[in-house]
Parts: C-alpha cells; sequence; structure tokens
C-alpha cells in the first residue's frame, strides 16, 4: 500500500504534468494572436506562440492582482480572457500553420524540454552561488497577494528595487497548477531553455524563408555552443593537469578580466535563475516580430489603402508587439533599451522605403515619429503601476572606461571568433565591387590607428564589423530582406560592445570590478545577436559557394574555400568543447542524487531544516515576517535558508545584497545588531519590543541559530507571549500577542 508520502509524492508529479499540458496550450490558444503580429514569416508566428502567451497570461494576472489580488482566480480569469480574444481573431482571421510547421516546432520545444529536465534532474541543488537569491524572488511572488511583492530579505521592505516579471512570468503558472516551489524553480530552467530553443529554431527557419535544418543550426549555435575558453580550459584541466578551483566550466564566463561575460549554455548549465536567463525567451519574442516588421513592403502610391502606408497591418498587432516590447523592463530592464533601439532602426527601414516608393518626405516623417510615440506609449502606459512602484537605487549613473580595463583583442575573439569569423565572411561578400574592398581595407588600417590613438584595442575590429554591416544594412533598405536585417544584428552589437569600451552603468561595485555589470548584462545581446547572424551567415555563404570550381582561376578560389572550410570546422569543433565537458563536470561535481525537487539536498545537508522547511510551506499562509540567523557576511552562504525556501521575509538577509541594491547600511547595521539581541537577550519586554519593531510573527531556531548565537531559550516558554507551533530539531514560536 502507497504511504501518504507516496501518495503526495505523486499528487506533486501530476501537478507538474498538468503545467506542462497548460504550457502547450497556451501556445495553441495564442496562435491567432502570434499570426497577427507574425503574419509575414514562415511559420506565421508559430514558434513564438508559446512564450506570446506565458507573456499575456501574466500581465493579464499582474494587471488584474490591482482589482481582485493574485491569486489561482485572477490567473483562470486571465487565461479565459486570452481565450476569449483569440476565438475573436480567429474567427477573423483563420490563421493555422501548415502541419510541417506545427509538428517541427512541437518536436523541437519537446526536445528542448525534455534534454535540460533531464540534465536538470541530475543538477537539482537549489543552494550555492545566488540560487538563495533566485529563490527567494520566486516564492516571494508565489506568495504575494499583491504587487510588488515584499522583499523577502527586509521585512517591512517592498521588492520594489526590482524587476521581477520574469519569476512572476514563471510563478503564475506554477501557482495556477500548484506546483512546488523547489520542483518550480528546476522547471523554470528546463521551460527557459526549451522556450529558447524553440524561438530560436523559428528565427532560424524564418531567416531562410522556410528551411527547418537552418532553423536547427540557428538554436545549436546560440544556446549550446561555448567559446573558446572551454578548449583552453579543457586542456589545461585534463592535458597540463592545472586546478579549477570553481570547477572546469567557470573561466569561461570570466575570459574578460574583472567582468562577467555569460553566455546562454553556460547561464543554463549554472542553474542560477537570474533574470537576464529568464529574459532570453522574451528578447526572442520581440526579435522575431521585429523581423516580422522589417519583412512588410510598402505598395508604391497606395493612398488609397490607409493600412499599407503604416508598420503595423492593424491596431491589434501594434498593441501586441508593444506590450511584448514593453515587458522586457519589468523581466530585465537592461534589454529593453537595446530592443527600442533595434524597433527604431526597422520602424525607420520601413518609413525610408515609404519615402522610396511614395516621395513623400513630410508623410514620411509625420508617421515615423507618429507610430515611435505609439510604441512608446504603448510600450509604457500598459506597465504604469509598475513604474510607479519602482524605485531602483543601485545605479548611479554613467562613468568613463579607464583605458586599462578595456577589452583586450585576444579576449574578444576568444569569445566570439566563430562568429566574427562567419559574419565577417557573410559581409565582405555583400562589398559588390574591387573599389568597396580596396576602401574597406584602407577603413581596417584606420581603424588600427584609432585603436593606437584613443587606447581602444577593440576598434581594430568593431569599427569595420561596424562599417560593413551598416554598409550592408543601408544597401538592403529598398529590398529589406534576411540580409538586412541580419547585418542590422551585427551593427547593433558592433555598437553595443564599442559602447562597453567607453562607459559603464555607475552602481555600488567600484574600483576594478566597476563594469562588471555592465558587460555581464550586455554582453548577452552580443552573443545573441552574433549568433544569430552567424548561423545566417553560414546559410548565405554555402548558398554562394556550393559550386564547384570549374577553371584554374576557380581552382584557386577553391583552394581558399577549402581553407576557409577547415578554419571553420576547426572553430566550431573548439567551441563544442564546452557544452560537453561543461554538462560533464558540473553533473560529477555535484554528484547529487536525481531528483527534481531542488531542496532534496538538504536532507544531507540540515534534516532538520528540510522538515521545518516544508512544514512552513504547507501551513504557514500570507506573508507573516519570521526571524532567522543572519550576519554581516551572509551572502552566497547557507544564512537566510528559510526565508529563501519559503518567501516569507525575514527580519534581515543577505546582508551584502542589501546594501547593492541600495538599503540604507546603518538600518543594515542595526536590523543584524536587533537579531543578535533577540536571540540573545533573556530579557523579555525587550525581545517583543524588538520584535514589534519589525513585525516578528514567527522565530526560528535550527541548527544554525545555535552555532551563531548565545541563545536564550527561557524567554520562549513565556506562553503568554510565545506559543510553540513546530517541535523537532528545529523549533519554530508563533509570537502571540504584543507586550
Amino acid at each position: 500500500m502507497i504511504d501518504f508520502q507516496g501518495k503526495r509524492a505523486v499528487l506533486e508529479y501530476l501537478h507538474v504534468i498538468f503545467w506542462f499540458i497548460f504550457i502547450e496550450i497556451l501556445g495553441l490558444i495564442s496562435m491567432p494572436l502570434a499570426g497577427i503580429a507574425g503574419n509575414r514569416l514562415a511559420d506565421r508566428g508559430y514558434s513564438v506562440a508559446r512564450t506570446l502567451g506565458i507573456v499575456l497570461v501574466t500581465y493579464f494576472a499582474w494587471l488584474f492582482s490591482y482589482i481582485w489580488g493574485f491569486n489561482r482566480r485572477t490567473i483562470l480569469i486571465s487565461v479565459i480572457l486570452l481565450c476569449l480574444i483569440s476565438i475573436i481573431v480567429y474567427r477573423k482571421q483563420r490563421i493555422f500553420p501548415e502541419k510541417k510547421v506545427l509538428l517541427s516546432n512541437e518536436l523541437i520545444f519537446a526536445a528542448g524540454f525534455f534534454f535540460f529536465l533531464l540534465v536538470r534532474i541530475y543538477l537539482p541543488e537549489i543552494y550555492r552561488h545566488e540560487k538563495f537569491m533566485d529563490f527567494a524572488f520566486l516564492n516571494a511572488v508565489m506568495r504575494t497577494s499583491s504587487f510588488p511583492p515584499a522583499d523577502p530579505w527586509f521585512a517591512g521592505g517592498p521588492l520594489d528595487f526590482y524587476y521581477y516579471f520574469g519569476y512572476l512570468s514563471v510563478g503564475v503558472p506554477g501557482k495556477l497548477f500548484s506546483v512546488e516551489p523547489s520542483m518550480l524553480f528546476n522547471l523554470a530552467i528546463a521551460l527557459t531553455f526549451a522556450l529558447s530553443f524553440n524561438l530560436l529554431f523559428g528565427f532560424g527557419y524564418n531567416l531562410t524563408n522556410g528551411k527547418i535544418r537552418y532553423g536547427i543550426l540557428t538554436a545549436l549555435s546560440v544556446i549550446l555552443l561555448g567559446n573558446l575558453q572551454g578548449l583552453k580550459e579543457f586542456i589545461s584541466v585534463y592535458f597540463t593537469k592545472e586546478s579549477a578551483s570553481m570547477g572546469y566550466y567557470w573561466s569561461s564566463s570570466r575570459v574578460i578580466p574583472y567582468t562577467i561575460n555569460e553566455f546562454p549554455y553556460f547561464s543554463f548549465i549554472h542553474g542560477d535563475l537570474h533574470s537576464h536567463m529568464l529574459a532570453i525567451p522574451f528578447q526572442l519574442l520581440v526579435l522575431a516580430f521585429l523581423l516580422n516588421i522589417y519583412f512588410r513592403k510598402e505598395r508604391k502610391k497606395a493612398y488609397h489603402d490607409k493600412d499599407r502606408n503604416w508598420v503595423f497591418e492593424s491596431f491589434l498587432a501594434l498593441l501586441v508587439f508593444s506590450v511584448s516590447l514593453g515587458y522586457l523592463f519589468p523581466s530585465n530592464s537592461w534589454d529593453f533599451p537595446i530592443y527600442f533601439g533595434l524597433a527604431f532602426a526597422v520602424i525607420f527601414a520601413f518609413y525610408y522605403g515609404h519615402y522610396i516608393q511614395n516621395q513623400s518626405l513630410f508623410g514620411s516623417i509625420t508617421s515615423f515619429l507618429g507610430t515611435i510615440l505609439l510604441v512608446s506609449l504603448l510600450s509604457f502606459l500598459p506597465y504604469l503601476p509598475f513604474y510607479l512602484s519602482f524605485k531602483p537605487q543601485a545605479a548611479g549613473g554613467f562613468d568613463f572606461v579607464p583605458p586599462e580595463l578595456r577589452t583586450t583583442v585576444k579576449d574578444f575573439l576568444i569569445l566570439f571568433s566563430l562568429f566574427l569569423f562567419l559574419t565577417f565572411s557573410f559581409l565582405i561578400t555583400r562589398l559588390d565591387s574591387r573599389r568597396k574592398v580596396q576602401y574597406f581595407i584602407l577603413w581596417i588600417g584606420v581603424s588600427a590607428i584609432l585603436a593606437r590613438e584613443w587606447s581602444i584595442s577593440l576598434l581594430v575590429i568593431l569599427l569595420p564589423l561596424l562599417a560593413l554591416s551598416l554598409y550592408s544594412f543601408l544597401k538592403d533598405l529598398p529590398e529589406r530582406s534576411s540580409a538586412g536585417f541580419t547585418s542590422l544584428l551585427i551593427a547593433t552589437a558592433a555598437f553595443i560592445a564599442l559602447l562597453c569600451e567607453i562607459v559603464f552603468l555607475d552602481d555600488p561595485i567600484s574600483g576594478s570590478f566597476a563594469r562588471m555589470n555592465t558587460v555581464f548584462k550586455f554582453y548577452m545581446h552580443l552573443w545573441l545577436f552574433l549568433a544569430i547572424a552567424a548561423s545566417y551567415s553560414f546559410y548565405q555563404l554555402y548558398l554562394r559557394y556550393r559550386t564547384k570550381p570549374e577553371n584554374n582561376h576557380s581552382l584557386i578560389k577553391g583552394y581558399g574555400k577549402k581553407i576557409w572550410m577547415v578554419s571553420l570546422v576547426l572553430l566550431v569543433v573548439s567551441c563544442s568543447v564546452f557544452p560537453v565537458v561543461a554538462t560533464y563536470t558540473r553533473i560529477e561535481d555535484m554528484n547529487a542524487k536525481p531528483a527534481l525537487d531542488g531542496m532534496e539536498y538538504m536532507k544531507d545537508l540540515d534534516r532538520g531544516d528540510y522538515y521545518a522547511i516544508k512544514w512552513i510551506q504547507e501551513n504557514i499562509k500570507e506573508t507573516p515576517v519570521i526571524l532567522e540567523a543572519s550576519a554581516d557576511d551572509s551572502s552566497y552562504h547557507y544564512t537566510s535558508r528559510v526565508s529563501a525556501n519559503t518567501g516569507l521575509p525575514t527580519v534581515i538577509g543577505w546582508a551584502r545584497h542589501e546594501r547593492f541594491w541600495g538599503r540604507d547600511q546603518d538600518e543594515i547595521r542595526t536590523r543584524l545588531e536587533d537579531v543578535s539581541s533577540i536571540y540573545g537577550t533573556s530579557n523579555v519586554k525587550k525581545t517583543l519590543e524588538l520584535m514589534n519593531k519589525y513585525n516578528v510573527s514567527y522565530v526560528y531556531i535550527g541548527q544554525l541559530e545555535r552555532q551563531m548565537y548565545d541563545l536564550r531559550m527561557d524567554k520562549f516558554d513565556n506562553e503568554t507571549y510565545f506559543e510553540l507551533v513546530y517541535q523537532d530539531s528545529v523549533q519554530i514560536y508563533k509570537v502571540k500577542k504584543e507586550i
């Protein structure tokens, strides 16, 4: 007979199954809306439908929470509303993808999800690095009934300094189907991987006008490949036998000194549920809609058809795009300016075509400015409640990058050699005359001189790349093909990289690490844009050079092609080392029992904490404050494990992080002292006064509290004020009433 624990486990996994089915259904529900905003794409927008569904249900649930609160009923209403909108749109448009598109996308999504779910089952632990922070935010979002949610590490303070929509997009379907947060954490990583994999497949498919193999190539190139540091570290660890203190995989994200330069597979295998990783599918959603806009052609002298003179074919298409674009800021605010800039360029491209076709300068300019204004308003106003409560304090303007901290050519090539090799090869083929090639060679020389004079060594790469890509983009404006859009992505990547060599966002991190976060956040965009562009570049180069040489002159070119191909193969193999070795070594180093529950490790680390936290999850509702151990150097340690694993706010959590987020230094110090006083004093009156100060409802006493404080337990025996609600190796006391 199955015991109670067994039945409970079966029920939990049933919730996971229902959750996965719901994610699949969301894609079908959102298909008509995706078709409206992606009607020019080869797949009619089907590859983005699942992500769009998550965005819209999350947005509706968040918006309705200001009326009915954040609960399962509100989420269900949001799903019903999305269904009704989609039914209305479908009855008017009758948009349905081809069978090939439907099957290929479903297979790609399922393959991506179950592959990385298997990886997460062998890397399940929600522990170490910043996983406690991510889990605290996820739990806080799922536990809250209103927004912004409570800061789980600063009792009484809201989470008004952080962009939390990435966690909300995970929490909404999780809350609807009552998925255990410790399972949802790992499901969220697998889901983000699968959504990104599917979106990238669709992007490659749409860029090549329906070529499935290039869709797969794009997905694999962007998500699975690593950089050359993976090969370098492999040789270092396995041949020269040097030690890697942080594990084999770590150095590939620390190539540029004093910075972080993550790329998709590193982020996924590392497993921190950070906002920049959660936002990857939302970035790709907007990018797909921008590609659709770019493909929209202007009809000459189409004054009788007003829709033909507007970049969006309907107001609904404008609304879907704008809401998706606006979603980026509350998900990961660093993404929004990049994609707004891309939207600006793509909309400009359309109205430039409008001017070329109709020779109406005033009409083109006013239409362009009007569209930009509409997109700006409709990407901002729907999220007005978020902006009204958003109070970031970590950033304080911009500063210039000192010459000694700038990126070297060597480090940049370690990161992006493969992509630069392909994109430069593609862009050079776009130079259609010998004179233009000569001008380009001259520009390389000028760039080298400027790089030396201005002490920005990357100019020798970035200025030629920027010049070539802008030329290719401008050349393509009348036609607006995939080649032009790819060139725009390359130009944007080059501009971002150049910007990172000049200025950085001034935050609390100073000294040599001052520009760490700027490079960390923006280099992810570089990877996405250059990897997508490189995949399309290979497609174009293959089409151009697949014929065999027929004469002596062509024979020379044939040898050149062979050298080029050998170089490409070597680069691909070198960049393929990281995902294979990193996956194997991460699983081997963690040596965890296969599980979906990210809290299972706690049974071995501190079984008392495991069962006490599970009891809290099941029995304590809403967001009462719980007291637990903390210290000034608590960040990245086991402290704050109760608030992290439950979402209940504690008096003070990871102090270093709270300082970075802008909390008052003196207030943090006072809170640390007060926590120590509550645990250490025998005075009931003082204890209750301090608890009242922070509105503490529960006191947690586990092994960690006993190690860190000289506990005075006798005060908790006063049943007038305290009630023992949980007793094991951990005691949990409830504060019954104020003094």
